[in-house]
């Protein structure tokens, strides 16, 4: 399943995924921008206040009616981060208005609703509601400095904040704590309108019977000017390999090991990398997985993964304080294992097989289907399914070798647990 695409002007594109798979109809919306300190904080603090109320529906409790109305629509929001780029993601989701009684009348009022909640939000004088923005910059902030509580998600964001200190990929999706502290609801206000006025849209439909849908939202006015040029992302060599160690009340100490790929996603070796990564650590027969999990039983968990929008390789591992200078020796092993070409057949067909198993797996969920493209969209290049599951076939053991010999160590973290008993 694949999309079609047109430009509906200024910046907006609409794409198309006809599919008589699914009952519902999916629409995804992303609004990109370059991910920066100073605004990310804004731009996360908008879904949450979308979400509180808009110009006709001006409480969650009316947007609840109206979506219980329209025979349990659902609606949400919420902030991503892809490489360096910070994307606005709105979804709705509908039942197929050619399966009900008032089918087009409802598909009419349904898209109507999700436009006015994403597009018209509530506001008082130059801002949103500010009871409601004085909430959600509280839960925001709770948000950030709750992430200390997933140990896990904690070191891998710190890990990228160490290893990219002066680019943007430091950036935590929510912003730090002190921009948070220092927003205000007028500067909210206005990047959320510079964000509607100059910022890629792109909109995703999937399901069957969508001219109805498409030709409403093509009748949709958009207040636009000329859409900002988005910049590339930064790609350094690393300076040398460095290590960072933190110490926290914890039961168990996760490691994290960051490495520059030089190769991202446009790049026509990029699927070596993808593959090179499985056979590393995405599945429980990698090399990772094998070595230091279980035969020497060094982590509880260990796993990698790939941003090719970056062109980054992440290895975690949960593990006890006092293994940490053998899980890092044994995991530099595998990396040097890799760039020697030691790939087994078995190790590469079954890293293929489960790539496009999880892939076709994709295709049995609307917003699947939809997320499966987003690296695309950031990179301006969307594939199909067919040219994905051929690229992964094509790609040899000397793809993979190519691949992990370009790999270089940057950034060594350590998350230490002080409440670890040995």
């Amino acid at each position: 399943m694949d999309f079609t695409h047109c430009n509906l002007g200024a910046g907006v594109r609409l794409h198309l995924c006809e599919t008589d798979k699914f009952n519902t109809v999916t629409l995804k919306m992303f609004i990109q921008q370059d991910l920066a300190p100073d605004s990310a904080a804004a731009t996360a603090i908008i879904p949450a206040l979308l979400k509180r109320g808009s110009q006709r529906f001006p409480s969650t409790r009316q947007i609840a009616r109206e979506l219980e109305y329209l025979h349990a629509a659902s609606f949400s929001a919420d902030v991503l981060k892809i490489g360096e780029r910070q994307l606005l993601e709105f979804y709705f989701d509908m039942i197929d208005p050619t399966l009900l009684p008032d089918g087009e009348e409802n598909g009419k009022r349904a898209l109507a609703t999700f436009w006015d909640i994403a597009m018209h939000p509530v506001t008082e004088g130059n801002g949103f509601v500010q009871e409601y923005f004085d909430q959600e910059k509280l839960n925001l902030r709770r948000d950030v400095e709750g992430l200390i509580n997933d140990k896990r998600a904690y070191a891998l964001a710190r890990a990228v904040e160490l290893m990219c200190p002066n680019e943007p990929y430091g950036v935590y999706r929510y912003g730090s704590v002190s921009a948070i502290d220092a927003l205000q609801n007028t500067a909210a206000y206005r990047c959320y309108q510079d964000l509607l006025a100059t910022r890629p849209i792109d909109i995703f439909l999937v399901g069957r019977n969508l001219d109805l849908v498409a030709n409403e939202i093509a009748r949709l006015e958009f207040s636009r000017r000329e859409a900002a040029t988005l910049e590339p992302p930064v790609v350094r060599e690393p300076e040398g390999e460095r290590w960072h160690e933190e110490e926290v009340p914890a039961q168990q100490s996760v490691l994290v090991l960051g490495y520059r790929t030089q190769t991202r996603y446009p790049d026509p070796d990029y699927y070596g990398l993808v593959v090179c990564n499985g056979v590393l650590g995405g599945f429980p027969h990698s090399k990772l997985f094998v070595n230091v999990r279980e035969r020497a039983s060094l982590a509880y968990y260990v796993g990698s993964f790939v941003d090719g929008t970056k062109g980054v390789l992440m290895i975690n591992a949960g593990i006890s304080a006092a293994k940490v200078d053998q899980a890092v020796g044994i995991i530099k092993e595998q990396v040097n294992a890799l760039q020697q070409g030691q790939i087994t057949p078995e190790e590469l067909e079954q890293t293929k097989t489960g790539l496009c198993s999880s892939i076709a797996a994709m295709a049995d969920d609307p917003s699947s289907i939809i997320d499966r493209n987003l690296v695309g969209l950031v990179n301006g290049e969307m594939r199909s399914f067919d040219d994905v599951f051929a690229a992964i076939r094509g790609v040899t053991a000397a793809d993979v070798q190519k691949a992990a010999q370009a790999l270089r160590l940057d950034t060594v973290y350590v998350l230490k647990g002080s409440s670890e008993k040995e």
